[in-house]
């Protein structure tokens, strides 16, 4: 589906964009602009131009009370099932959860536990998973010295970890100190996840990724699972081709020129068009830019999937933008940029703003798909069909291959794809 947000996006100030293009043309542009999208233009006939709409007031949202244990065992059966999933993963959204329900919610949004488990099979599961977990541990405890010797890929990995166990959340009391617990517990974990999945191993930035999840757990069975679940989503920043951050670094791009193509052609100016000055907060999740307990909050939030599986890139957005008018009224080049972007860490309320003003955006989507009839006149079509009228305009665009959300630009409401 193509809309004129699109069309200002890549069209120039001083362009005349024709009232309408061949189709073939506009897929091929989509193309060229976002990697990985795919039309066929078998299967989708036809696109729609939504124009723009004056949506009023944006509404005042404040971040809601984090999810308590009384609320959260209200959403669980006499079984310990889960009940109402969606709207509790929107809840958690909207406040996140009290650190003493994260050792248990987090098993769920990492995926580690089923949403639809029972207590006893998720008792059952865990006694599975602690003997697998021993069993791996004790292939590497086993390794001999004579061994070692001939295996260099161990030794690498072996020197690598014990170089960055003994350098990551030292200020945290949980791994402050010599010798503390916690460092033990992190390192044997690490090594492990080698055992786990030979093809990766370790590779700098995952103790990074581990080091809040056995915070939270206290148990290292229990955090190696987590940790194995949030590597599964996390493998792509990590192998040595880096696909997946070369893929995020070229979304971040599209995505800022969509919200602000000024600030873009600025940062392309000043050589930074290609925004590696971004690659830490995309490879372990703005963990080094964000206070400790803000890390907690923002990771749970991002876990829920909400408002799509790529929100991180709207919070590297919402940081950028933060930052733009300094940037760009101080005249900073490409050095001046790499420093502010590498130096940068952010007060407690800064997080929060960004992910409220994103709560706000989805409040808004949801007010747009209430209102849509009363827009056009009609309903609308989507790929030649009619909508059902049960189904809004924004569930729609959520559910798409085109994500459609609403960010905030100070006063200037702004559309993203």
């Amino acid at each position: 589906k193509v809309t004129n947000y699109l069309f200002d996006a890549f069209r120039g100030p001083d362009t005349v964009l024709l009232k309408q293009r061949p189709v073939g043309e506009v897929a091929d542009l989509l193309n060229e602009a976002i990697p990985g999208l795919d039309i066929n233009q078998l299967e989708e006939p036809g696109y729609e131009v939504i124009t723009r709409i004056d949506l009023g007031v944006l509404p005042e949202v404040r971040r809601r009370e984090p999810v308590g244990a009384e609320e959260w065992n209200t959403n669980m059966d006499p079984e310990g099932r889960m009940r109402n999933i969606s709207h509790l993963k929107q809840t958690i959204f909207k406040g996140g959860l009290c650190h003493v329900l994260r050792k248990e919610g987090w098993k769920f949004l990492l995926g580690y536990f089923p949403w639809e488990s029972t207590l006893e099979e998720r008792r059952s599961l865990t006694r599975r998973k602690t003997d697998e977990y021993f069993r791996m541990k004790l292939q590497w405890k086993s390794v001999s010295e004579e061994q070692e010797k001939h295996n260099s890929m161990f030794r690498d990995h072996r020197s690598l970890i014990e170089k960055d166990v003994n350098r990551t959340d030292r200020t945290n009391t949980f791994y402050e100190g010599q010798d503390n617990p916690g460092l033990i517990l992190l390192h044997d974990v690490l090594m492990t996840y080698c055992m786990y999945d030979f093809d990766l191993g370790y590779v700098q930035g995952m103790s990074d990724l581990l080091s809040p999840i056995l915070y939270v757990m206290e148990d290292e069975v229990d955090a190696f699972w987590c940790f194995v679940s949030f590597m599964d989503q996390m493998h792509q920043n990590f192998e040595e081709q880096m696909q997946g951050m070369k893929t995020q670094l070229i979304q971040l791009s599209t995505l800022l020129r969509l919200l602000d193509l000024s600030f873009w052609n600025y940062l392309v100016a000043q050589d930074s068009g290609h925004l590696y000055f971004c690659f830490r907060w995309l490879l372990i999740r703005f963990k080094r830019e964000l206070s400790f307990p803000d890390v907690l909050r923002l990771w749970e939030v991002m876990w829920t999937g909400l408002p799509c599986q790529n929100f991180h890139l709207l919070v590297c957005c919402a940081i950028l933008d933060s930052e733009k008018h300094q940037i760009m009224e101080e005249q900073y080049g490409f050095n001046e940029i790499l420093k502010v972007c590498v130096l940068l860490c952010f007060a407690c309320m800064c997080v929060f703003t960004c992910i409220c003003l994103c709560v706000s955006a989805r409040l808004v989507g949801e007010s747009w798909g209430r209102e849509e009839e009363s827009w056009g006149g009609e309903k609308r079509r989507v790929g030649g069909r009619k909508e059902e009228s049960g189904e809004s305009t924004t569930d729609t665009l959520m559910s798409g291959p085109l994500c459609l959300l609403v960010v905030f630009n100070h006063s200037l409401l702004k559309v993203s794809i």
